[in-house]
């Protein structure tokens, strides 16, 4: 542990050096080390001559990623300069898909962040902020009250990162609107009843609740994705209603509170495009949004939102059509960790490269790396550390290869880049086209299928994803970690290892019953048993995981989930009993489709779905 001392321009960052000590391993002490600080305007500049050091940097996370690498390179390293492309970048973290992050979790992020020199975090909230006026907004949910709020918006600030509660004023409510408090302002289950006076008195205090706990003027407040606008109980009232008016007339009373309360607001862009388009696509270029429609918005920054595209000449094609609007643009892309249990990195590293670069050449100033939990944040936090590492890394250069990302990843935060790219292998297998562009999630399929039912087998048999899954498991045995990546690498050595087993169990199961080989019943009995065993297993790590980093609530639904698998496991072996006893098994006896739905897909995928999709055709849920 190195002993330091700082001087100079130190004011702007001194509590921030006292937070970083434990993570960078150095003590502040008088007799350490001199390093002078040196705050002004410019590119990032680490000078050393002899035994003088001097940092020069423009903003506190700028400095805190000079020291990390100094710090990290004390040896080697000489005079190093970068230059930032970005006014503002970092995560946006999804606090709304039952993983709502812990306090001290949030904080580890936020040293992380301001390690790499990211400078500022947003807070994707739809329920989980405390509203004291309505108690039944984020009830049970694991809800963030004023003072944890405030206590990340402080912890934040000292690092010199600017923390941005993003929430939602129309759509994706679906959770909040189920509970009586909303009947007179819900248009639909998931969206809010625009033109309606209550429904701007709720938003108002729901405004105030959110961003009275940070220093920032700025908030995100959604909209996106409202595709039943207008087609609910406002439908009801007032019959077929013109969208995009009915789109600018909320905005504007939503765009009169924030004025009121001098906040800074910017949107998803996407409602304007798809209501413009034949289709609904949000990404259609012949998408026609009028003059009229246009001159009618209210000031408000537009936050282009794309993840999709592999190719830089689509971003910078989009990032043109935004401009037609008028507006500030901002974007956002992705770290696919909702592909669904494990990340894909195929696609991030794609659609990062090709995304941040666009941006660099229109001069976007603010982007920021959206970290989505679909289907109930299944995937860990921390396998998207290398894509927080991509973004950095193209904010402090014009392109990033593969070795330079290698390369920062080991120094910035001590990890491999060959290690965490193994947990692209689950869903990068064979039948799955390079870079996984269509999100193949076939890992998740095989997890959650139903040993006796079987729906996704006839779709995944032909590609042999068990001896993939073995390779996997020997890989992960022997990869590279560190103390603070054990439990995530272990969770994923042993999905491998129940994958290669889970993968053929199904098809061997349903082949020996059909062709009557009772004396495979043995071996099935005991292949079922140790499927017990490693789902069980599995469960105990991933719950380890997520009391780690998570607040409790939420992991009830990944606990049932783990339940209902033991609990089909178990039946399986039942039933073989009863196979064994002269009963037949009909489930075993019905012949297996390939999967058709949820939508048509496109060569080079396997298949993805969401839970309630994969573990039976009969209803979870309903009427």
């Amino acid at each position: 542990m190195k002993t330091l001392f700082f001087y100079g321009d130190i004011q702007p960052v001194q509590e921030g050096l006292i937070l970083l000590q434990k993570k960078l391993s150095f003590t502040i002490e008088s007799s350490g080390e001199s390093i002078k600080l040196i705050q002004q305007e410019g590119n990032l500049h680490v000078i050393r001559r002899e035994k003088k050091i001097q940092i020069l940097y423009s903003e506190p996370a700028h400095l805190f990623r000079m020291l990390t690498r100094l710090l990290n390179d004390w040896e080697n390293l000489s005079d190093y300069e970068e230059v930032p492309h970005f006014k503002k970048i970092g995560p946006m973290l999804d606090l709304s898909r039952n993983a709502v992050y812990s306090i001290d979790k949030i904080k580890q992020i936020l040293l992380t962040c301001s390690t790499l020199g990211l400078n500022q975090l947003l807070l994707y909230m739809e329920d989980t902020y405390q509203i004291p006026e309505y108690p039944y907004f984020g009830y049970l949910r694991g809800a963030y009250s004023y003072q944890e709020l405030k206590e990340i918006d402080d912890f934040g600030y000292n690092l010199g990162i600017e923390v941005i509660p993003a929430i939602q004023v129309l759509g994706h409510l679906k959770n909040p609107l189920k509970w009586n408090f909303s009947q007179e302002i819900r248009d639909t289950e998931e969206i809010l009843l625009v033109n309606e006076e209550k429904t701007y008195q709720f938003l108002e205090k729901a405004i105030k609740a959110a961003t009275k706990p940070f220093r920032s003027s700025h908030i995100h407040i959604g909209m996106d994705e409202a595709q039943q606008l207008g087609l609910g109980k406002s439908l009801e009232a007032h019959g077929f209603q013109n969208r995009f008016k009915l789109m600018n007339d909320h905005l504007t009373r939503v765009i009169e509170i924030t004025n009121k309360l001098n906040l800074k607001p910017e949107m998803w862009s996407d409602m304007f495009f798809r209501l413009g388009s034949k289709t609904g696509d949000y990404y259609d270029e012949h998408s026609i949004i009028t003059a009229e429609v246009i001159s009618a918005m209210p000031d408000v920054s537009m936050v282009y939102w794309d993840y999709y595209h592999h190719e830089k000449a689509q971003y910078l094609q989009l990032l043109k059509k935004h401009q037609t609007l008028k507006k500030p643009i901002h974007f956002a892309g992705g770290i696919w960790i909702w592909n669904g249990i494990a990340p894909n990195y195929g696609k991030t590293i794609a659609t990062t490269n090709a995304g941040l670069s666009a941006c660099k050449e229109a001069n976007i100033q603010s982007v920021y790396a959206t970290l989505w939990g679909d289907d109930g944040a299944e995937t860990p936090f921390d396998t998207a550390l290398l894509g927080l590492q991509l973004f950095a890394e193209h904010q402090f250069n014009c392109s990033v290869s593969m070795d330079l990302l290698k390369k920062q990843f080991s120094l910035y935060q001590n990890e491999s880049m060959e290690s965490f790219l193994l947990l692209d292998q689950f869903d990068q297998t064979p039948g799955v086209s390079e870079n996984n562009p269509h999100a193949s999630a076939v890992s998740k399929l095989i997890f959650y299928q139903d040993p006796l039912i079987g729906l996704y087998d006839q779709t995944i048999s032909p590609f042999h994803l068990h001896r993939h899954y073995e390779q996997l498991a020997k890989k992960l045995a022997h990869c590279t970690v560190t103390k603070n990546t054990t439990d995530l690498f272990t969770f994923y050595y042993s999905l491998a290892k129940l994958l290669a087993k889970k993968a053929v169990f199904g098809p061997r199961l349903r082949e020996a019953y059909q062709t009557d080989s009772k004396e495979l019943l043995p071996l099935l009995e005991k292949e079922a048993v140790c499927l017990i065993e490693l789902t069980d297993h599995l469960h105990s790590i991933h719950k380890k995981i997520w009391f780690t980093s998570n607040k409790p609530f939420g992991w009830e639904i990944l606990d049932i989930r783990y339940g209902g698998l033991i609990s089909r496991l178990k039946t399986t072996t039942w039933r073989l009993n009863q196979w064994k006893a002269g009963e037949p098994i009909p489930e075993l006896a019905e012949t297996i489709l390939p999967f058709d739905g949820p939508y048509k897909m496109p060569e080079g995928i396997i298949g993805r779905n969401l839970y309630q999709g994969i573990v039976s055709p009969s209803k979870l849920s309903d009427v």
